[in-house]
């Protein structure tokens, strides 16, 4: 799974910024970053936040990415 892969997939598609992105998903801009530039894994609560934010379900958040 490329997280990266799958933020941008949304991002784009849902024409967000990663400062919007996680304001929707309830987390600090700082925290996003790091995840997006690969400094820190997620964790399963992450990526479940993220998918709610993005209107998708895990299994669809993660697929993005492959």
């Amino acid at each position: 799974m490329n997280i990266t892969k799958s933020l941008d997939h949304f991002m784009y598609e849902l024409r967000l910024n990663q400062s919007k992105l996680a304001d929707y998903a309830g987390l600090d801009f700082s925290t996003l970053n790091l995840i997006y530039n690969k400094h820190r894994l997620p964790s399963l609560v992450t990526i479940q936040k993220l998918a709610v934010a993005c209107d998708v379900k895990v299994s669809e958040f993660i697929a993005a990415g492959e």
